[in-house]
């Protein structure tokens, strides 16, 4: 069974930020090393791309009455350490029930926990992050979520493979606000993430199947192949060098060491990429019969989202939901 929850005056976070961070940049570092002007520009031009971004998202998912509430979004644009440090802080309330709780087990937890964002940090070029207002009640994060921009990787992408920074910026942006419009759209979104979560945990915990982690990933892979989508749909006159963006991604994505692969292995990236395959071919096989208006129907009550099943066969979705 479930541990249950440790209370407010025992212990904040089961991780501790603080040494996220410090690992993070040994064993990562910042990013590429530039000029601070460069660096200043990078990230001036990462806040306009995040301005303009909500508008383009819009376009594309026909939300456009929620524009305004996700272009309050805040946005923190970050080194690779920073990135880490609130992911930790994120996700630190999924990981409260799994520690078992004193020093010596914090300590382990978040030592673990820093090895793995040291692999990701120097993958990541942004996230939405919705559990801000989860992560630390009442220590100054009163917000429903906050993008992330990862600036060293965001330039040492655009420059290793020759793109347009100012279009590299809003191809990431777009990706990240798509996330922000559907948790803005589905209220109870962060809710069924995190019940989610915590049952594939009590599943893993009690040695039953593994339908909870099936019934969680597809949810994961709807959302990420939501925003593949919309990223990929954005009109050529809004970022000109889009294609060269979209296989510029796939590229990276496929590349890297043996040791690399092994880690994407041992980590699930692989599988969760396979997966987010399967996402993007059901909101496009959706969208391309019923248009956006029908698609947006899955925002509509957590009764409407898709089975893992379901993912594989977008047409028994839309028989369910839609007729």
């Amino acid at each position: 069974m479930r541990r249950s929850m440790r209370s407010q005056g025992e212990k904040i976070m089961p991780v501790d930020p603080t040494i996220v961070y410090r690992r993070v940049r040994q064993l990562s570092g910042s990013g590429p090393t530039i000029t601070p002007a460069k660096a200043r520009a990078v990230a001036t031009g990462l806040r306009r791309a995040a301005a303009m971004a909500p508008e383009v998202v819009a376009d594309v998912t026909h939300l456009h009455d929620l524009t305004d509430t996700v272009a309050a979004t805040p946005v923190s644009v970050l080194a690779r350490p920073g990135w880490a440090q609130a992911a930790a802080v994120s996700v630190a309330p999924l990981l409260d029930d799994v520690v078992d709780g004193g020093r010596f087990a914090d300590r382990l937890a978040s030592e673990e926990l820093a090895g793995a964002l040291a692999f990701l940090a120097p993958r990541i070029l942004g996230q939405y992050d919705p559990f801000a207002l989860t992560a630390l009640p009442g220590r100054g994060l009163p917000i429903a979520g906050r993008l992330l921009l990862v600036a060293p990787n965001i330039w040492e992408f655009a420059t290793e493979w020759n793109l347009d920074i100012m279009d590299v910026q809003l191809f990431v942006s777009v990706h990240e606000f798509t996330h922000a419009f559907q948790f803005a759209a589905a209220n109870w979104l962060k809710d069924v993430i995190i019940a989610k979560v915590q049952i594939a945990i009590d599943s893993l915990e009690d040695g039953a199947d593994d339908d909870a982690f099936g019934d969680l990933l597809a949810l994961m892979a709807v959302l990420e192949g939501h925003a593949e989508h919309v990223m990929n749909a954005v009109p050529i006159a809004r970022i000109p060098s889009r294609r060269r963006i979209t296989a510029a991604v796939a590229a990276r994505r496929g590349r890297g060491s043996a040791v690399s692969k092994q880690i994407n292995r041992l980590l699930g990236i692989d599988l969760k990429l396979d997966q987010y395959a399967d996402g993007e071919r059901f909101v496009s096989a959706i969208i391309a019969a019923e248009g956006h208006e029908g698609f947006n129907e899955i925002w509509r009550s957590p009764l409407h989202l898709p089975s893992a099943a379901e993912v594989k066969d977008p047409q028994s979705w839309a028989s369910r939901v839609l007729s």
